[in-house]
């Protein structure tokens, strides 16, 4: 155990939505929300997709720092034929050799914590991606990384082969996922706590992310995905009362983002050639121009030509259907796009222009705020997604319980995903590194929050105007608050 006596179970809810966490529908959760610290003002990182929260959660850095781009990104320096799904094991192994820095750009939980002589788990039920880069290097560190994809997505020292001899196999499950939630459970407590004693465990749960995003925010299955990781959480939270709080045990409760309902489509790649733009997925001798599609999605074009992004900028900003658009090196003033810099997106991976489906804050069908047009075909209308700026899916949940927190208490200061890594290496007695560009909210949460500002740009060219709000504290610390087109 670490010095501090301190161990921490970080807990995520892929996707889920704060207000939706009610007696009713959650009653575990809640429980535990109004027992421990909440914090009503955290901010996922942009793009607020999973694996861009994963790497954030371990590194406590925005994307220009360990340089996850989003669940797929383009980079032309790899010489792919479009994105790059980070899901692909084969395309991510070809990406670690060809980066001089590696895939994963940033010390992160499971290496800093092998340094210091403690063990870190991960299991998570998500996609492929988002159980490697919990631990990207886990099996060179032989730290235990589970992922119920089977034994080439686990590490070796989580031996999935004797976890499925002594449990049996995972669950095959439809819409909603919640078998595999309460396989999970099972595991952690039966399995990976009592065999492997880690100092820190990450586990996470797919749901609801997936039924909101092909039934819809407030749909039946939505409700049933919500109730069965709520009772999953609640086998880990009768442990934690029982005996795991005596024995030091602290708990992270979260979501990475959440949704807002798709209310429309659209092609911008069709859309582009139809201008007479050179689109495709990937530079080559017949295409000037990489289109990544989405509801947030990016461009890169030929050289970083500065003279072809402007161009693009003004098509776009005549485009009623997109919202906000950030660009690299060709913003400002001129150009009325914002710095991808103020989102956290730099460095080289960092695409030409970054934009977004135009969202509103039109109440949906199941009564809730917020819709969006959605830049590809991959989801019904009427489901929802993420990815974007409005403050509804960058407001995630997080909520920390444990002797090191203050009880039934309310955090109103500007957090976020970036801060978990450095609270959990803060609490463990260990130095939080200057590459995190979060904080230990173990030190935040006793400081007066009055040193904090928020502010608001506008920014824009012709009709085309949009806003963006940031809210930074003391030592430099920043967090956003959201986005949207103005006109």
């Amino acid at each position: 155990m670490a010095a501090s006596g301190s161990k921490f179970l970080l807990v995520v809810f892929d996707g889920l939505r704060r207000e939706l966490i009610t007696p009713e529908r959650m009653p575990n959760l809640h429980r535990f929300r109004c027992q421990g610290v909440d914090c009503p003002a955290s901010r996922s990182a942009m793009p607020s997709e999973t694996r861009v929260q994963v790497s954030s959660f371990v590194s406590g850095c925005y994307a220009g720092g360990h340089g996850i781009m989003g669940n797929s990104f383009y980079d032309p320096a790899l010489g792919f034929d479009g994105p790059m799904d980070t899901s692909n094991l084969e395309k991510m192994q070809i990406a670690e050799k060809r980066y001089p820095d590696g895939v994963f750009a940033a010390p992160d939980l499971g290496g800093l914590l092998h340094q210091a002589g403690l063990n870190l788990v991960t299991a998570s039920t998500g996609k492929i991606g988002n159980a490697r880069l919990l631990n990207y290097h886990a099996a060179a560190r032989q730290q235990v990384a589970y992922s119920i994809h089977g034994p080439e997505v686990s590490s070796p020292a989580a031996d999935h082969a004797a976890i499925e001899a002594k449990f049996g196999p995972v669950p095959e499950t439809d819409l909603p996922h919640v078998a595999v939630a309460d396989y999970l459970s099972t595991l952690i407590l039966e399995h990976f706590i009592p065999r492997h004693d880690p100092d820190v465990l990450i586990a996470w749960y797919s749901e609801p992310d997936m039924s909101y995003h092909y039934r819809g925010i407030g749909s039946t299955e939505a409700n049933a995905a919500m109730a069965g990781v709520d009772q999953a959480f609640g086998r880990l939270l009768d442990w934690w009362e029982a005996e795991g709080k005596a024995a030091g045990w602290q708990i992270i409760a979260a979501s990475d983002h959440a949704h807002i309902t798709v209310t429309g489509s659209f092609n911008l790649a069709t859309e582009m050639q139809a201008a007479g733009f050179k689109v495709g997925n990937a530079i080559g001798p017949d295409v000037d121009i990489a289109v990544t599609a989405g509801y947030t999605g990016t461009v890169f074009v030929r050289n970083r030509q500065t003279s072809l992004i402007d161009d693009v900028l003004a098509w776009m900003q005549d485009q009623p259907h997109l919202g906000m658009l950030l660009a690299r090196d060709c913003h400002g003033a001129a150009t009325g796009a914002f710095d991808l810099s103020a989102i956290g997106i730099t460095g080289p991976r960092a695409p030409d222009i970054f934009y977004l489906g135009r969202t509103t804050d039109t109440i949906d069908v199941h009564g809730l705020n917020g819709t969006c047009l959605n830049g590809n075909d991959g989801l019904p209308i009427g489901g929802s997604t993420h990815g974007g700026l409005h403050p509804k899916e960058l407001n995630n949940f997080l909520s920390l319980g444990g002797d090191r927190f203050q009880p039934a208490a309310s955090f109103d200061g500007a957090c976020g995903v970036v801060d978990v890594a450095p609270t959990i290496l803060d609490g463990l007695g260990l130095a939080v590194p200057h590459t995190m560009h979060g904080r230990s909210l173990l030190a935040a949460l006793a400081k007066d929050q009055a040193d904090q500002s928020e502010k608001i740009w506008e920014l824009g060219r012709g009709q085309y105007l949009q806003e963006l709000s940031i809210t930074t504290v003391a030592g430099g610390h920043a967090y956003i608050n959201g986005g949207r087109r103005l006109q």
